[in-house]
């Protein structure tokens, strides 16, 4: 007589398995990047760094299916949330994409007006489509959303915006793409008024040489693809760039920073 099938068997027997798989493959990337040759001594600064612009263009249209996942996984949900929720006034977003911060936005009844900035049209269209979904949702309820702006804008070169214009500067997960992120920060910090705050969600650097030797290693190859160096220092960039950090958190291994900012009082 074949043994009976149990859902709780059968729950030990599909998690067993998973685990498995997933130790696998695991194994397998761990000894395909021990496996591949040092980088360059400089492959983590950004003037030795090739920019990828037209990668976003590309992935605009797949984008949020792309890295849904990996966000869930690591709940960036929620440092998200907790970064905007620090929000007041004037707010500019740079480097927006997709506009994945928006909901946030209208649960923060501190944002007064907000503006989100893209040098990719692609990415900055998804955003406005995204807002429109929301808008339209909204009206059914009753509910408001801030007034909202949508500019194509290079983070580098916001030529457009007067010195000390917004209460509210954010940029999440936009400095692993720039060219020149030291400057992409400065002109964060000019934008924003003297009693103001830049908000910042990064990936970068890791806390640990073996995590650090891993990203360095596949960085040429994950910005090929995705368009970002995800292997710079962070908190390096932001000290060069002359702004005064007020309070920063780091998680997943040190290669995650929640960092609140604000211009250097000269």
């Amino acid at each position: 007589m074949p043994p009976i099938v149990t859902p709780r068997n059968f729950l030990i027997f599909t998690s067993g398995l998973g685990i498995y798989a997933t130790s696998v493959y695991a194994t397998y990337h761990v000894y395909r990047v021990y496996k591949l040759p040092s980088p360059p001594s400089t492959i983590q600064q950004p003037r030795f760094q090739s920019t990828h612009p037209g990668v976003f263009d590309a992935l605009a249209a797949e984008y949020d299916a792309k890295i849904g996942w990996d966000e869930t996984l690591m709940r960036l949900g929620a440092r998200r949330r907790d970064l905007i929720a620090l929000a007041r006034g004037d707010v500019l977003e740079v480097s927006a994409g997709t506009g994945r911060n928006l909901d946030r936005y209208v649960a923060n009844p501190a944002v007064s007006c907000l503006t989100l900035s893209d040098v990719s049209e692609p990415m900055l269209t998804g955003a406005y489509e995204r807002y429109v979904k929301m808008a339209q949702v909204a009206a059914k309820h009753g509910a408001g959303l801030p007034r909202t702006e949508f500019k194509i804008m290079d983070v580098e070169r916001l030529v457009a915006v007067p010195d000390a214009t917004y209460d509210t500067v954010v940029d999440t997960f936009g400095l692993c793409s720039c060219g020149d992120p030291v400057v992409a920060l400065r002109e964060m910090a000019r934008c924003c008024k003297p009693d103001g705050k830049v908000l910042l969600l990064e990936h970068g650097r890791s806390h640990y040489g073996f995590l650090n030797d891993a990203l360095d290693k596949t960085a040429g190859e994950h910005a090929r693809a995705w368009g970002c160096w995800w292997n710079r220092d962070i908190e390096a960039l932001v000290s060069e760039a002359g702004l005064e950090v007020v309070e920063m958190e780091r998680y997943h291994f040190g290669t995650t920073l929640f960092m609140v900012a604000r211009p250097k009082t000269k």
